[in-house]
């Protein structure tokens, strides 16, 4: 830890780190276990490195489901979070709270500000429960008492302590740690029907209308997606170039809602326009305009997605577009692209042993030297996970459901005449490749399949892989040999079938000097990849 806030402080990013310390976490959690077991979703605003979520989850003795999200502002400290937490925003006073809905919001922010971040918290926070961790003298706070009786929030002191004895970096700071409560917490109100909406209380503080407009509908989204990438440029920064399109037209957006002010309260009474119809209204535009610049950015995500197969593409993507109501600034933009790496990388190494899985039929194996024998009923039943350390041959047979369309149904799922699940099979085994360095540049697309046809791929003008699909459901491929070593060296390592370069030459009968230039050569993105996108 004093290494960390060394590198901290060398790079002007300290901004008052002071990791919440195990007896903070345990008071917390004590609270938390009273209403929720182990399925929550919760927002650290200031999370530092992620030492709360490491204390909290290391306090559950049975498996939990905690969906954790994150607002950090120091570069150095998000390369420190753990892949599975999603930062949703970077510097807190640029941050809206009010469209980030979770269950918990959690806050140990730097003393010298907590009046503004709490104020800000407990104004905009969209949850049910907050938990901060505040100087004592809060209590004598006129405004944050102000707030917390406008969003007529409930609170209770759970704990007082200080950093006198912190195990983490040691301070001296009496804090209470404070419960908040909102009503609808446990009563029939959902968020959206609660009387007390946060964004009503920005948006009665942000504009002066005293009118109303009945239900609008932002569906405009085409024609804006269209307009967007037609103001690209090429050769800039995207992230940038993106931050300043959505800046002006938010700007726009309040601009046009600003001139309702100046509009006479008798044009609405007549034309029975409400003021709860124009925060519904403004409410909805915002949220279609950050999807829409969010939508964007993955869109240009190539780096990272085309070394994903298909199912590890619409993991990695669903996760992202669910998450659209994180604010878009560059900083943001960054700390979401950096925490793609990080599951990416995790998925590249996952999804490499799911293919591998797939691709292990009883004829395409080879056991390894010390693996005896494969039981011949466990391959029957599908059972093919119980078992292990065995390589693949370079000539294989994959079965699929249906590889050409026989009727006049469906001809849409058989594109270029193949399955689409056929094609995708394919072009798996291809991403798999492209992250071992065989840089195939062809996709089963680009040819027109028929059952038993031929069908070369190559790369660097070898051959990679011939393909026959047949009618019968059946795939034969004759691999290249170098990549079904490489292929069989990473799976066998990943898996943890093999322990070192040595080990994989005895069991697979390849060259030691071969095996070196194989082992550990699955792709890795690094941050580096980021400047990619300009």
């Amino acid at each position: 830890m004093n290494k960390l806030v060394k590198q901290l402080k060398e790079n002007d990013q300290d901004f008052e780190f002071y990791p919440t310390t195990t007896e903070i976490v345990k008071i917390v959690q004590k609270e938390i276990n009273k209403t929720f077991n182990y399925n929550y979703s919760i927002l650290d605003i200031g999370a530092g490195n992620g030492n709360f979520f490491k204390v909290l989850e290391s306090l559950y003795t049975e498996k939990n489901n905690i969906q954790k999200y994150a607002i950090e502002k120091s570069n150095i400290l998000l390369n420190e979070l753990e892949s599975d937490i999603f930062v949703v925003g970077t510097d807190f006073n640029q941050q809206t709270l009010i469209d980030k809905k979770v269950d918990i919001i959690f806050c140990n922010p730097p003393y010298s500000e907590y009046e503004l971040w709490a104020e800000k918290i407990i104004k905009e926070a969209n949850c049910k429960y907050i938990y901060l961790v505040i100087p004592e003298r809060w209590k004598n706070n006129k405004s944050i008492l102000s707030i917390i009786e406008q969003r007529h929030l409930k609170y209770e002191i759970i704990g007082s302590t200080d950093f006198i004895e912190s195990e983490f970096r040691q301070a001296r700071a009496k804090v209470d740690i404070i419960k908040f409560k909102s009503k609808y917490a446990d009563s029939h109100y959902s968020r959206e029907e609660f009387p007390v909406d946060p964004f009503d209380i920005w948006f009665d503080s942000f504009f002066d209308i005293k009118a109303n407009k009945k239900e609008y509908n932002y569906n405009k989204e085409k024609e804006k997606q269209v307009e967007i990438k037609n103001n690209l440029i090429k050769g800039q920064n995207l992230i940038e170039r993106l931050e300043e399109l959505y800046n002006k037209d938010f700007e726009k957006l309040l601009d046009n809602y600003r001139a309702i002010e100046k509009l006479d309260p008798e044009i609405f009474q007549e034309l029975d326009i409400n003021i709860n119809g124009i925060k519904a209204g403004l409410k909805l535009k915002i949220e279609g305009l950050k999807n829409l610049y969010w939508h964007e950015l993955f869109d240009n995500l190539e780096t990272i997605t085309n070394r994903l197969t298909k199912d590890s593409r619409k993991k990695l993507l669903d996760k992202l577009t669910s998450h659209t109501s994180i604010d878009f600034t560059s900083s943001n933009v960054y700390a979401v692209v950096i925490w793609a790496i990080k599951n990416v990388n995790f998925c590249i190494n996952d999804q490499l042993k799911q293919v591998y899985l797939w691709m292990s039929d009883k004829e395409n194996v080879i056991n390894y030297k010390s693996n005896e024998r494969l039981i011949t009923d466990k391959w029957r039943y599908n059972q093919v996970k119980d078992f292990s350390h065995y390589s693949l041959d370079y000539r294989l047979i994959f079965k699929c459901y249906s590889n050409f369309n026989s009727s006049s149904f469906g001809e849409y799922d058989y594109p270029k005449g193949l399955h689409t699940d056929t094609h995708s099979r394919i072009n798996d085994i291809i991403t798999i490749a492209k992250n071992l360095g065989f840089n195939v540049d062809q996709s089963s697309y680009n040819f027109q399949w028929a059952s038993g046809k031929a069908i070369e791929f190559t790369y660097n003008d070898e051959i990679f892989m011939e393909v026959r699909a047949y009618k019968n459901g059946n795939i034969h491929c004759k691999m290249n040999q170098k990549f079904i070593k490489k292929l069989n060296i990473e799976a066998g390592r990943l898996n943890g079938w093999i322990k070192s370069p040595e080990e994989a030459s005895q069991e697979m009968n390849i060259d030691i000097k071969e095996v070196l230039d194989f082992y550990n050569t699955n792709l890795q993105i690094v941050a580096k990849n980021v400047l990619l996108l300009s």
